[in-house]
């Protein structure tokens, strides 16, 4: 099971109540409905208290003088218990005026306004089933929730030497933030709708990149692209994040549906969420804590692995091209030689072009002494397949370094790529164009794309051109056994034409491989892979695209040729290891 999939199971299991049925039979008279109640109680209390006060303050307000006076201290007035918290947090202070007064009757209307009962949901038809001593409530219900703001980038005054951790999405990362890239004054809190929020504060991206969540490590403003979520009822804020996290496919769902993919605060008010009595909320914290931690542990476990995987795949491959993995097939058979066979290869190279020589002479005698046009034509048709066949008669020159790239055995040769295979490249982009496509059927010639390569599959692919086209681009045509090469970005990916492969063409990203000697095709798919991705990550360094070299280059890559039987061996001997390395493979 990959991670991400794994992470997202256990915050299904974790809100849906699977992962802390044990914690409620042991804590059966815990009720999320009790706790709510309480909680209510409590919000009725403060509201009356609070509205008693309003019609005091109101009172005062007919009565206070419109300039500053002093007063006694009996004629203050006594300030309730439920806004003593609003009077020493220093929203108002002992009022005198008119002006005084306004403010803090403000204020209190402001406080009164937040009073609010929380309802749980009668959902006739729940997101999922939770258990019996749950409740379902609206997020608006529970938090306050409160979007950012950012000051003007023109105003230098207020970005420069700012000392206010200023929090946008590319600081919510890892579910918490610790501290962010950019900083504005307190000039620029001042004169945009920027707002600090307190340390532990759970922040929810809502536009662009919807749904991230982080907790506040530190006290932070936060850009207009985020939604800070403050306490209003008594929940455990990881909790909260958790259950958001695990809401995330949901919620991207919603962004899709507008232009911009974001999402409004009234729509995030109105999610529905499951909500724990507060003890579970923090058992479901403690477990997933410790969960996703291992399954962060396993991720990088599965990293290392792959690492190491890609390490034994590199030095299995780098022994067999040094032939240390052959050294008893060698003693076993001493009578075996690469500079024989390519000797028995270049005469057999030497009588075809002989023959086709022989062949090409005949044809154009024939054609001078033609008379007909139409015969004519055949003959000149003829002579100009003869002369590319006879241009692919190359003999295969076995190289003499004085500097080889490393030692190998006196039985194998060092001998060029472009010796023994013929390479093409795709046409340029410009050569096929959309309005050349059309639907598959039978005229219809495939063309073979990166992801042929990359997925190593011939069936890929959605692009056909009708064989008027393909006449004029037969030269990129694709064979049984022919090799394909993607050639940008992803480079290096090969894959063999199968038989009965689509008819088809190679686009401008890839390149097609023909060997000279089809029976070296196993041997050489296990190393091409190897060779072109070293040589082009060599080449390609500094470069912001990463391209597979130059023809030119690529035909001068040196390559060591084993005796045919030596490859099949190596072949069968890195088949058995490769399989072997796949049971560190950790999908």
């Amino acid at each position: 099971m990959k991670t991400d999939t794994l992470k997202k199971s256990l915050l299904d299991y974790a809100i849906k109540g699977k992962l802390t049925a044990k914690f409620r039979r042991e804590n059966s008279e815990l009720s999320a409905f009790d706790e709510l109640e309480i909680y209510n109680d409590k919000i009725r209390e403060k509201r009356k208290n609070l509205e008693k006060e309003l019609k005091t303050l109101e009172s005062k307000l007919k009565k206070a003088p419109t300039r500053h006076c002093e007063t006694s201290a009996g004629s203050r007035g006594k300030t309730s218990e439920a806004v003593q918290g609003v009077a020493e947090a220093g929203f108002f202070s002992n009022p005198q005026t008119k002006h005084e007064l306004k403010s803090q009757i403000q204020s209190l209307k402001k406080e009164l306004a937040k009073c609010k009962e929380i309802t749980p949901l009668n959902l006739s038809e729940a997101p999922f089933e939770i258990p019996n001593s749950w409740a379902w409530v609206k997020l608006g219900d529970i938090c306050e929730i409160v979007s950012g703001g950012t000051p003007s980038r023109d105003k230098i005054e207020y970005w420069h030497n700012g000392t206010i951790p200023w929090v946008k999405i590319a600081d919510v990362k890892n579910n918490v933030v610790n501290q962010t890239q950019e900083f504005i004054t307190e000039l620029g809190l001042e004169n945009s709708s920027a707002k600090i929020f307190k340390k532990g504060t759970l922040l929810y991206t809502i536009f662009a990149t919807l749904g991230e969540t982080a907790i506040l490590n530190i006290d932070a403003a936060t850009n207009q692209a985020i939604a800070a979520l403050i306490e209003a009822y008594d929940y455990d804020t990881k909790f909260l994040m958790y259950c958001l996290m695990s809401m995330k496919d949901y919620v991207n769902s919603l962004g899709r549906g507008v232009a911009q993919n974001n999402i409004n605060q009234t729509m995030l008010k109105n999610f529905t969420i499951p909500l724990p009595p507060l003890c579970e909320q923090q058992e479901i914290v403690g477990k997933l804590d410790l969960l996703v931690s291992l399954a962060n542990d396993f991720a990088i476990t599965k990293e290392n692995l792959k690492r190491i995987e890609k390490r034994i795949e590199k030095s299995l491959l780098k022994l067999a091209l040094e032939g240390s993995l052959s050294k008893l097939y060698r003693r076993s058979s001493p009578t075996l030689c690469a500079f024989d066979e390519i000797s028995t290869y270049n005469d057999e190279i030497k009588q075809k072009r002989k023959d086709l020589e022989k062949e090409f002479k005949k044809c154009e005698k024939e054609f001078k002494l033609e008379k007909d046009k139409d015969k004519k034509a055949l003959f000149k048709s003829q002579i100009q397949i003869l002369k590319k066949e006879i241009a692919k008669c190359k003999e295969i020159t076995p190289l003499n370094l004085s500097e080889s790239p490393f030692t190998i055995p006196n039985s194998w040769a060092w001998v060029k790529l472009g010796d023994i295979c013929e390479m093409k490249k795709g046409p340029f982009g410009s050569a096929i164009t959309k309005d050349m496509f059309i639907p598959n059927g039978n005229n219809a010639v495939k063309i073979y794309e990166q992801k042929n390569a990359i997925q190593k599959s011939e069936t890929l692919g959605e692009y056909y051109i009708s064989l008027e086209h393909f006449e004029k681009l037969k030269q990129f045509e694709v064979f049984e056994n022919d090799i394909i090469v993607s050639c940008a970005g992803t480079i290096g990916e090969i894959f063999r034409i199968p038989k009965n492969a689509p008819k088809g063409i190679i686009n401008q990203a890839l390149m097609k491989i023909k060997l000279v000697n089809e029976e070296w095709i196993p041997y050489f798919m296990i190393f091409f892979d190897f060779l072109i991705k070293q040589k082009s990550q060599e080449n390609s360094k500094g470069s912001a695209i990463k391209n597979i070299p130059p023809l030119d280059i690529l035909k001068n890559f040196t390559i060591p040729l084993p005796p045919l039987k030596e490859q099949e061996h190596i072949t069968q001997i890195l088949d058995t290891l490769f399989t072997l390395k796949k049971g560190l493979r950790v999908d």
